[in-house]
């Protein structure tokens, strides 16, 4: 049952979005199971998402839910009006760390993943004779702040090649380390690659990060708010992440959670007042100047109305939807799924080429026919087109776009810029 501390905690009655999620709370109490379309339906007028949009690239932006939207409307107003926005950083910090695990005191909240690499790969003292390992599998938002670090400062940057599809997590462990050397001082990898929604093995990797001194920072933009995580548990370093996405908070807010030998260590990127009193720990890098706080009640809404639902049930969902669009698109002959085919490498994305069928062509096609949202996956010329299902989308949406996808590959599609 929902969090009553917590609605007393944000002053419930004054605002009106911590008494809506009460009232969800009770309304989504019992129920639930992954294959609950009743349920689900109704956890779907939640959303302000258009009848007639299918949307599967919450890998990249998620649709927040309409308590977050109005948590943030209600606080501009505040601030429109003359009062204090009413946002408190403790209630955010629990309320992100009651999702993704990790103690409350590690928590920073940045713009999102770039942003939060950037301070860490900014903030260590990287140099001459170190070297960063990455792969191939990185977002630009976490691999460039280390590109920019070791170029600027003279360090050694190497890529290692993921295997495509992961035949499993070993091999995949295997492949990090075999880039690793004696100069190695920081590793940087994905918890779940952007590019074919493949889970890494990175409680493994820290652990041996930690026998050798290395320093682990992972980018999990995608983790939080898709699946049950404990960022603590995992024994990295850093871990940067953007609740815009999967956590389904709105633009403009990333996570950056920081180990304890490191709150005192790192070197802030952006210096306001604090920046040098280590008695404040990780909360020196949440000293930003001015910004907007109604992104941060959006966050806090997004990660309460996700608990409420229950992280068991949210990533039960999203591999049941996954589950069903992957069954699909692997009886489509001619076309070639490259996310793992081991369960326990992936959840809530699967991409795919079609032979002869240019990505960017398919995603024109898709959103013209059944203004259906993709993402291609253009980055290291692979090509790939990615889907994402999240709580919001239904059987039949995935059915829809399996269907267009069967045609696209006997018959093709017409070319960008085509009037056909």
């Amino acid at each position: 049952m929902y969090r009553r501390s917590f609605l007393t905690l944000l002053g419930g009655g004054a605002l009106a979005w911590p008494r809506t999620l009460e009232a969800l709370a009770r309304h989504f109490d019992s129920g639930g199971a992954p294959d609950d379309e009743l349920f689900w339906a109704e956890v779907r007028t939640g959303f302000l998402i258009a009848p007639d949009r299918i949307y599967l690239n919450n890998g990249t932006l998620g649709p927040s839910p309409r308590v977050a939207v109005d948590a943030v409307a209600e606080h501009t107003r505040r601030v429109a009006a003359t009062f204090p926005p009413g946002v408190n950083w403790e209630d955010l910090k629990r309320s992100v760390a009651g999702l993704a695990g990790g103690d409350p005191d590690g928590f920073v909240f940045p713009r999102n993943t770039t942003e939060a690499m950037s301070f860490v790969a900014n903030g260590m003292d990287v140099g001459p004779g170190d070297e960063v390992v990455t792969t191939d599998h990185e977002h630009i938002g976490g691999k460039e702040p280390w590109r920019l670090a070791t170029t600027r400062r003279h360090a050694k940057y190497t890529v290692v090649s993921l295997p495509v599809p992961a035949p499993s997590p070993e091999a995949l462990l295997e492949t990090v380390w075999s880039g690793v050397s004696p100069a190695t001082t920081v590793v940087m990898v994905s918890q779940m690659t952007f590019t074919t929604g493949t889970i890494m093995p990175v409680a493994e990797l820290a652990a041996r990060c930690r026998e050798r001194g290395i320093t682990l920072a992972v980018d999990g933009a995608h983790p939080p708010g898709m699946m049950r995580l404990d960022i603590g548990a995992l024994g990295g370093d850093f871990y940067a992440s953007s609740p815009h996405k999967w956590m389904l908070a709105p633009q403009g807010n990333g996570m950056l959670w920081m180990a304890a030998d490191w709150r005192e260590r790192l070197w802030p990127t952006l210096a306001s007042g604090g920046w040098d009193d280590l008695s404040l720990g990780a909360q020196r890098f949440n000293h930003l100047g001015t910004f907007d706080e109604s992104r941060m009640a959006g966050l806090i809404a997004s990660a309460e109305f996700l608990q409420l639902l229950g992280m068991d049930r949210v990533e039960a969902r999203v591999r049941h939807l996954r589950g069903i669009l992957e069954k699909g698109l692997r009886s489509i002959p001619g076309l070639t799924v490259v996310t793992p085919t081991d369960e326990s490498l992936k959840c809530g994305m699967v991409s795919f080429r079609i032979d002869g069928v240019d990505s960017l062509d398919l995603q024109v096609h898709l959103a013209r026919t059944a203004n259906v949202r993709t993402r291609v996956i253009s980055e290291y010329d692979y090509g790939f087109m990615r889907l994402s299902t999240h709580i919001y989308n239904r059987p039949a949406e995935l059915e829809r776009v399996l269907e267009l996808l069967s045609d696209a590959a006997r018959n093709g599609v017409p070319s960008r810029g085509s009037d056909a």
